[in-house]
């Protein structure tokens, strides 16, 4: 139970905090939309990984950028299938669940790899 209250809660910070990390890249102008939402979910996925994995800074900034990385790329592929796009014109919720829902479950993979070399 507890397990599925902290997935439902880091799902619901990913969707809340996707619309303020996609805006940066208005406001500093940048045009470079996937380097700015890569490095604003790796920070995002650096302070989780400081709060769970505490680890040494350097690991847990290369997990939450790796992390970062492969769920982007994740929800960019499946943005560009835009399966229903009666439902969801631009796949925009289509890549904000999938990089929540990927996040989450590379979070689980770091996590049950922690617990089986730290015992």
């Amino acid at each position: 139970m507890k397990k599925a209250i902290t997935y439902v809660i880091l799902f619901i910070i990913y969707c809340l905090l996707s619309f303020p990390i996609a805006a940066i890249d208005d406001i500093l102008n940048t045009n470079n939309f996937y380097l700015v939402t890569s490095l604003g979910f790796g920070v995002l996925n650096s302070i989780i990984a400081f709060i769970i994995l505490k680890w040494k800074s350097s690991f847990n900034i290369i997990t939450g950028l790796t992390i970062a990385f492969i769920a982007l790329a994740l929800a960019y592929l499946l943005m560009e299938l835009r399966w229903n796009p009666d439902w969801d014109d631009y796949g925009m919720i289509t890549a904000i669940c999938t990089n929540a829902i990927s996040s989450i479950v590379l979070w689980e993979v770091v996590i049950q790899i922690k617990k089986k070399y730290s015992s």
